[in-house]
């Protein structure tokens, strides 16, 4: 699923510009640069031009964990919609991750293996093996519950 260039571009330069703010202490402005990409991910879908990697790109840079899986989840049926598969496990996965911090840890392995099901009709292998290990590494914490 290609990203039109303006998009991209324009996410590029907020997240450069924010990570930037961030590491050099500007809380102020990192937040201010978080607000203006929720507003050009809202402005965009507004256009009829909605896409997946704008919400999936906003809920990684959102630090509350129940905030970003809503956003996560803005995202999922986007990428479910086009058949983007690789998207979709992509934002699967952060969802479990999410839920994971949140010790929500049946939920997290729901998504996780939504996140593996998706993978499996992409060539990204690393993205698989990631999800392979996140399964493992939480096996024994949902057999737990």
């Amino acid at each position: 699923m290609k990203i039109p260039a303006d998009i991209h571009q324009r996410v590029v330069d907020l997240t450069n510009a924010m990570i930037d703010a961030g590491q050099s202490g500007d809380v102020e402005r990192a937040e201010s640069l978080y607000g203006e990409l929720s507003r050009y991910c809202e402005s965009v879908a507004a256009e009829g031009r909605d896409h997946p990697f704008l919400w999936e790109t906003l809920a990684d840079f959102t630090d509350d964990d129940r905030d970003a899986i809503g956003i996560y989840l803005r995202a999922l049926p986007l990428a479910s919609a086009a058949n983007a598969a690789d998207y979709a496990a992509s934002i699967c996965l952060a969802v479990a991750e999410r839920h994971s911090n949140l010790d929500e840890l049946e939920r997290a392995r729901s998504y996780a293996l939504q996140a593996d099901t998706f993978a499996r009709s992409t060539d990204d292998l690393p993205l698989r093996a990631i999800i392979s290990q996140f399964l493992l590494d939480h096996a024994d914490a949902a057999d737990e519950h």
